[in-house]
């Protein structure tokens, strides 16, 4: 069989045999004097800085109030009408003042009664001295019964007993007649009245409240992760708001049991109040100046990589970066302290730490001493 070929089936042979040859040529000219593509190795680059030794001085801030140091409950030590109260709500008393009177009559009969009775059990037991004697003598010359004696003897010892129970009674009646006159255990404020004059007090029933201003205690609760870093003695400011200025405290009781419900312990701050600007119940913010810590390891802040409550740093080691994780102890400006985790002696990754992989190779840029 015969195939005629025109020019122009001829021209598209051409045509498609040069593409083709173009194609397989270039290919195989590149592989012949072209050069393989290879991947270039980058370093991932880095600043560090050494872990140093700097100082850090804390302060803990709590809020609470302000509370009298003495705070007393005046009551009545015996039952009876209030014959006097001379002071009221917002008095200032001294310690010895009068604060009230219960009346003294039926306890001033009571106290003359038991001194008579003293009285008469002592003339009695004078008389059973004088019968002993006497018939002591007539027992030991025999003219006495041993019964006799024995009655006399018996005698003697009831006026005894009858005499040692009179002075208790005065006594007794003696302390009732003196404590219907209360006066002030100290300098202080009264801040409640509970009864009026002439009104009944039954013994043990609460007549007036006093509170000593002149030193107030700032009750407050701190978190117990101070817990042995709180001491007496410690230094502390206060804020409160009916003054301008700060006033200065220092610790006198720390509470040693932890408050299990909510974590916190209690410290008491006495606050000097001779001039009585401030008062008690006042809402009142503390700043607790704690020791300076010094020599503690110390990073930058930007050394720190934080993640769910994990802290880690980069360590460089035969020029390779290394993570671990760092326990922190508070900052100090820009540095933060490291209480385990780095030595003195580490380099630590401070800049380009994004993306970096445990052991990968790392360059310097800029060493920070």
């Amino acid at each position: 069989m015969h195939y005629h070929l025109s020019s122009k089936h001829i021209l598209t042979l051409a045509v498609t045999s040069l593409l083709i040859f173009g194609v397989f040529g270039c290919s195989s000219n590149n592989n012949a004097h072209g050069t393989a593509p290879h991947k270039v190795k980058q370093l991932t680059q880095v600043t560090t800085a050494k872990v140093t030794l700097r100082d850090f001085q804390y302060s803990v801030q709590a809020n609470g109030t302000l509370v009298a140091q003495r705070h007393t409950r005046i009551n009545a030590l015996v039952a009876g009408q209030i014959d006097r109260i001379p002071v009221d709500i917002g008095s200032r008393i001294k310690k010895g003042q009068l604060l009230f009177k219960i009346r003294e009559v039926d306890y001033n009969l009571a106290y003359r009664q038991a001194e008579a009775n003293l009285t008469r059990t002592n003339v009695i037991l004078k008389d059973r001295t004088r019968e002993k004697k006497r018939m002591q003598n007539l027992f030991e010359a025999g003219s006495a019964t041993q019964q006799a004696w024995d009655r006399t003897i018996t005698a003697y010892e009831e006026a005894e007993a009858a005499l040692a129970q009179a002075r208790v009674a005065r006594d007794i009646a003696r302390q009732a007649l003196t404590d219907c006159t209360i006066i002030a255990p100290y300098d202080g404020v009264v801040t409640a009245r509970y009864l009026e004059k002439g009104e009944y007090a039954k013994k043990g029933t609460s007549v007036i409240e006093i509170i000593d201003l002149s030193v107030l205690n700032a009750e407050l609760e701190l978190p117990e992760r101070y817990a042995g870093k709180i001491f007496n003695g410690l230094p502390v400011t206060l804020s409160v708001n009916s003054r301008s200025d700060s006033v200065k405290g220092k610790i006198v009781a720390v509470n040693p049991k932890v408050n299990i419900l909510n974590r916190t312990f209690l410290v008491k701050v006495a606050v000097n109040n001779q001039d009585g600007t401030l008062q008690a119940g006042l809402f009142c913010s503390a700043l607790f100046h704690l020791p300076t810590q010094k020599h503690q390891l110390a990073v930058p802040v930007s050394a720190l990589t934080r993640d769910e409550g994990r802290t880690t740093i980069w360590v460089v080691k035969d020029d390779k970066a290394y993570s671990r994780t760092v326990h922190e102890g508070g900052t100090n400006g820009d540095w933060v302290r490291i209480l385990a985790g780095v030595t003195e002696e580490d380099e630590i990754i401070t800049g380009g730490t994004s993306g970096l992989i445990e052991g990968v190779t790392i360059t310097v840029t800029n060493r920070s001493s």
